[in-house]
C-alpha cells in the first residue's frame, strides 16, 4: 500500500505556516498584551493532527481527500485576505468591533471566512490522520472559533451596525453557505438605510 504520510504532513505544515504569516500580515495586533488564544488553539490542533499522521500510513484516497480540504482552506484564507487587503482586521478575542460590515468576496458565502478556512484545515488534518483521539482536539478547535465568531457578532449587534448585521446574518451562514432567500424576502431583510437607489451599481 502506498504511504503518503510525508505528503500529508508537508501539506499540513504548509497550510499552518501560511496561516501564521497571514495572521501577521492581515490582522492588526491590539494595544497592550494579547494572549493569541485562537492561534494557540489552532497550533495545538494542527500539532495533534501532525503527530497522528506521522504515527500511521496515509493511503492515497485519504491523502487526496485531505489535500482537497487543505487546498480549499488555503484558497479561502487567501481570498478573504485579498478582500480585506485595504483594511486590517482585529484578532480573534481582541474585543474589537469593526467599523463596517464586510460583505464582499467570500463574505458573500459565509460570515467568517477566515474561521471557516481554519475549520477546513482542521478537517483536512483529521481526514489524513483518521485517528479517534484527534476528535477531541478537532472539537476544541471548532468550539474556540465558534466562540470567537459569536463574540464578534455580539459586538456588531451592540453597535450602530446592528440592523445591517442582522440583515446580513439572515442571508449568509456563519461557517457554511446558506441557500439563497427568495428575492422578495432578501429585499425585505435589507435595512432601508442600506438599500441603494435603483440603477446604481456598486
Amino acid at each position: 500500500m502506498t504511504d503518503l504520510r510525508l505528503a500529508a504532513l508537508a501539506a499540513l505544515v504548509l497550510v499552518g505556516m501560511a496561516f501564521l504569516a497571514g495572521v501577521r500580515l492581515v490582522f492588526e495586533r491590539p494595544p497592550g498584551r494579547h494572549r493569541y488564544r485562537a492561534s494557540r488553539v489552532s497550533a495545538a490542533v494542527l500539532l495533534v493532527e501532525a503527530v497522528a499522521i506521522a504515527a500511521a500510513p496515509v493511503p492515497p484516497g485519504r491523502a487526496l481527500a485531505a489535500g482537497g480540504l487543505l487546498a480549499a482552506a488555503l484558497g479561502l484564507f487567501g481570498w478573504a485576505a485579498w478582500t480585506n487587503r485595504h483594511r486590517r482586521l482585529g484578532l480573534a478575542f481582541a474585543g474589537r468591533v469593526s467599523a463596517h460590515v464586510q460583505t464582499e468576496g467570500p463574505y458573500r458565502l459565509v460570515r467568517h471566512p477566515f474561521y471557516a478556512s481554519y475549520l477546513l484545515a482542521f478537517a483536512g488534518g483529521a481526514v489524513a490522520a483518521w485517528m479517534p483521539w484527534v476528535v477531541p482536539a478537532l472539537a476544541a478547535g471548532a468550539l474556540s472559533y465558534w466562540r470567537a465568531a459569536r463574540e464578534e457578532e455580539e459586538g456588531f449587534l451592540a453597535s450602530g451596525l446592528a440592523e445591517s448585521y442582522r440583515a446580513y446574518a439572515r442571508r449568509v451562514g456563519m461557517f457554511l453557505p446558506r441557500p439563497p432567500l427568495p428575492a422578495w424576502e432578501a429585499y425585505d431583510s435589507t435595512p432601508a438605510s442600506s438599500r441603494r437607489p435603483a440603477g446604481k451599481a456598486g
